[in-house]
């Protein structure tokens, strides 16, 4: 019997000339791969749709757990929260790609079960994304905040020391030899990790600041989890926001 899934779709590749393979973020049971038959092809009478599978759209089905690493199968799926701004805004679909990236990578290594509350994370900040018209440090706190579920949270305990070390991922008082963090991005850095997630649009950063901090995050990230690779995006995404 098949159970009614919450899911989050990351991205999706091609199969053959008229199929897609996705991948999608469940709530019951993790990260799922479904192959979706024929989408692609202007002849057969659809129920899904390949927009559906945009990255992190918040979706709703029916299916059973896939066994053994094996593909599942979806006939019929239904948005769950439709977004009504993220489609139509460039900045924010390149804040979602670059997101969706980063998780495809991190869930692939680290999270395969389920994982209920870091799936409503995701949901939560997608929806915040959706409804609010100011970006600001969004991309860079929500990708800190993800830290927390993957049990490498920076510990910035000790703030008043001089730089933080990446691979560490602690403040010290000895500069390290490489990876590190000093000065006014430091300070930035230990500020944006300890506020509260509904501070991200009063604090005003510079674009090189933001786009340096950002860097720093994903170098963190790469030296924690050993197969994470700089996304794609990145650069597109720091292009985009010339203007703070």
């Amino acid at each position: 019997m098949k159970d009614t899934v919450q899911a989050i779709a990351l991205g999706s590749i091609r199969y053959g000339d008229s199929s897609l393979i996705v991948a999608c973020y469940t709530k019951p049971y993790g990260l799922q791969s479904y192959l979706l038959k024929g989408i692609l092809s202007a002849k057969k009478k659809k129920k899904l749709s390949k927009s559906f599978f945009e990255p992190l759209t918040l979706l709703e089905f029916q299916a059973k757990k896939n066994r053994d690493n094996k593909l599942g199968y979806l006939d019929e799926v239904h948005l769950s929260n439709p977004y009504t701004s993220i489609p139509f805004d460039l900045k924010k679909k390149a804040v979602v790609f670059f997101l969706a990236e980063v998780l495809h990578q991190v869930l692939k290594e680290e999270q395969q079960e389920a994982h209920p509350a870091l799936f409503h994370f995701i949901e939560q900040r997608m929806l915040w994304l959706d409804q609010n018209d100011t970006i600001g440090l969004f991309h860079l706190k929500t990708v800190l905040d993800l830290t927390a579920y993957m049990g490498f949270t920076p510990n910035i305990s000790d703030q008043e020391l001089a730089y933080f070390d990446l691979e560490s991922g602690c403040m010290t008082s000895f500069k390290p030899k490489t990876d590190f963090i000093e000065g006014r991005l430091k300070n930035l850095w230990v500020e944006i990790l300890g506020m509260n997630f509904d501070e991200i649009t009063k604090t005003k950063i510079s674009r090189e600041e933001k786009a340096a901090l950002l860097t720093y995050a994903i170098q963190y990230f790469k030296l924690h989890l050993q197969q994470f690779k700089p996304p794609k995006s990145l650069a597109i995404l720091n292009e985009l926001f010339q203007v703070s």
